[in-house]
């Protein structure tokens, strides 16, 4: 998971998902941008990246019967809460 601005708010937020949730954050915090974010990149506001990669991504094994769907609940339960939290948040908080 990336977060363009290393927003401390946000980063708490990313930071309480496995426990909270049980979603599988395996990478160390990152300022990452994902290809999907580009056409924001001039906007100097804080953009959020998750990207699920290996083993499969991009190959011919990356077809939907390996996707868990216990563990697509999860991220999306995180998701719903990150994005509950952010729309609540301050423009500082989001931004500092």
């Amino acid at each position: 998971m990336g977060v363009t601005n290393n927003a401390p708010f946000l980063q708490t937020l990313v930071d309480r998902g496995p426990a909270s949730y049980g979603v599988n954050v395996i990478a160390e915090r990152s300022t990452f941008q994902s290809g999907e974010t580009g056409g924001w990149t001039e906007l100097k506001v804080a953009k959020v990246s998750v990207m699920q990669a290996p083993p499969l991504y991009h190959t011919t094994g990356e077809v939907l019967d390996v996707i868990s769907a216990p563990g697509l609940e999860r991220m999306a339960r995180f998701l719903a809460n990150f994005v509950t939290a952010a729309a609540g948040a301050t423009r500082a908080q989001l931004n500092p």
